[in-house]
């Protein structure tokens, strides 16, 4: 495994690692989180791709020179760190808010992504069910209740952020796409639905009983899911 900081134009250094040998996969976590969300993943991954994982700006081991934090900064980001690990295309997997920032990046840079997978993506905050709406709502609470966020109010601030996209945008997508969802998402079904039959070569697997973490809590699932997608076997795709 190979791993350390990359010096972004503006001073911004992020934490990144790659492993594995094949096809160049990129994996995003989700907000508040960083790469070792995949940490039930990258085993079974790495021995068919070449993986490249990162820490977003202001998540784990990167920091932020800039005083904001947005999704069209952070795919400013991804595209960096192509150019500076020389990286012509690759596949892209996004979790969450790592979703939001596939979709947004493969639209602003259709050739740099060969196929995308997203798991749970929302560009919508009302995508979300209705407790994490409830939650917003009490702002002083909400930053308070959750140490994480109280530190680091960008951060928690990009939870209720809606992506600045429409069908039109989806529509453009050229890509291959796989959509996974757990039944138990904190992603409304309806939402991931409609974002998926949006996009033409989109395909949309839900996990019966599963809920919004299906990395972690499926990881032998999930890690079947994703190889069978890249490998082609799109017919023979279980849920």
């Amino acid at each position: 495994m190979k791993k350390g900081m990359i010096k972004l134009n503006d001073g911004t250094e992020i934490f990144y690692k790659e492993l594995g040998a094949g096809e160049n996969l990129f994996l995003l976590h989700g907000n508040g989180g960083d790469s070792s969300y995949f940490e039930y993943n990258i085993g079974a991954l790495s021995r068919r791709f070449h993986l490249y994982l990162i820490d977003f700006r202001d998540h784990g081991r990167s920091d932020n020179a800039r005083d904001k934090l947005t999704f069209d900064l952070m795919a400013s980001d991804l595209k960096e760190i192509f150019d500076k690990l020389s990286i012509k295309k690759a596949n892209v997997l996004g979790f969450s808010d790592g979703a939001n920032l596939a979709l947004l990046f493969t639209i602003r840079y259709p050739a740099l992504v060969e196929k995308l997978i997203l798991n749970a993506p929302n560009i919508r905050f009302s995508g979300t069910r209705l407790l994490s709406r409830i939650i917003s709502l009490g702002e002083n609470i909400f930053w308070n209740i959750l140490p994480f966020f109280k530190r680091n109010k960008r951060v928690a601030a990009l939870l209720l952020k809606d992506l600045r996209l429409n069908k039109t945008d989806l529509g453009d997508i050229k890509s291959e796409v796989l959509i996974i969802v757990g039944s138990f998402d904190l992603i409304r079904l309806d939402h991931v639905k409609n974002i998926s039959e949006s996009i033409d070569r989109s395909r949309l697997v839900i996990v019966k009983k599963a809920g919004h973490k299906l990395a972690r809590s499926h990881p032998y699932l999930f890690n079947k899911l994703v190889v069978e997608f890249m490998e082609g076997n799109n017919e023979q795709i279980s849920k």
